[in-house]
C-alpha cells in the first residue's frame, strides 16, 4: 500500500470512527454546491473501513448516494436561482464559469459524469448548470448517472479490489482524463442504445 494512501487511512479514520456518517454525508453534500471538501477521500476510507468490518457498507453506499443527490441538486437550484447574484459579488469566477459552459455545451450529461472526478469542476459543475439553463430532467438523468457510478468507484470499490487498490490509484491519477473521457464514451453510447430499444419498443 503506498504511502500517501496509508497516511489518507491514518488521517481521516479517526475522524469518521468520531463523527461517523454524519461527517460523511456532510463533507459529500457541501462539494456539490461549491465548498471543497474532503468527500471522495472519506468515501474511500469509509469503504475501506467497512471491509474490516468497523463501518456498514450498506450504509456508507447509501449515505454516500443521498449526500451526493442532495448536494448536487441543491448546487444546481442555487446556480439557476442565484448564478447571476454569484458572477455580481466574484464568488464564480469569469473563467470556471467559461471553462464550465464550454464543458457542458461539449459533452451534455457526460460533463456531469467527467466533473465528479476532476477537482475544480466538481465543487462548481453542479451549480454551472443552474446557472446554464440545464433542463431540470436533463439535470436529474446526468446527476443520477454520475452519482451511480462515483459511488460505485469509490464507496464499493476499494471493498472489491483492496488489495490491488493501490497500483489501481496509481494509474489512475497518472491517466485521469483519458480514463474518464473512455469511460464516459461508454457510458454514454450504452444510456443512448438502451434508450433507442426502448423508444422502439413503445412505437
Amino acid at each position: 500500500m503506498p504511502e500517501a494512501l496509508q497516511h489518507l487511512i491514518a488521517e481521516m479514520t479517526p475522524w469518521l470512527q468520531q463523527y461517523g456518517y454524519l461527517l460523511l454525508f456532510i463533507a459529500i453534500a457541501v462539494e456539490g454546491f461549491g465548498i471543497p471538501a474532503p468527500g471522495q477521500s472519506l468515501l474511500i476510507v469509509a469503504s475501506l473501513l467497512a471491509a474490516t468490518g468497523q463501518m456498514s457498507l450498506s450504509l456508507v453506499l447509501l449515505v454516500a448516494t443521498f449526500a451526493a443527490l442532495c448536494g448536487n441538486t441543491l448546487g444546481y437550484f442555487i446556480g439557476r436561482r442565484f448564478g447571476d447574484v454569484l458572477l455580481k459579488k466574484g464568488w464564480i469566477k469569469p473563467k470556471v464559469e467559461d471553462k464550465i459552459h464550454a464543458v457542458i455545451g461539449q459533452y451534455g450529461i457526460a460533463a456531469l459524469v467527467l466533473s465528479r472526478f476532476v477537482e475544480g469542476l466538481k465543487q462548481f459543475m453542479f451549480i454551472g448548470c443552474g446557472l446554464a439553463k440545464m433542463p431540470f430532467r436533463k439535470f436529474v438523468m446526468g446527476n443520477l448517472l454520475a452519482t451511480s457510478i462515483w459511488v460505485s468507484l469509490f464507496g464499493l470499490g476499494p471493498v472489491l479490489i483492496r488489495d490491488e487498490i493501490a497500483p489501481i490509484l496509481a494509474f489512475y491519477h497518472q491517466h485521469k482524463y483519458p480514463t474518464w473521457a473512455i469511460v464516459s464514451l461508454m457510458l454514454m453510447a450504452l444510456l443512448l442504445f438502451t434508450w433507442r430499444k426502448w423508444q422502439v419498443k413503445n412505437q
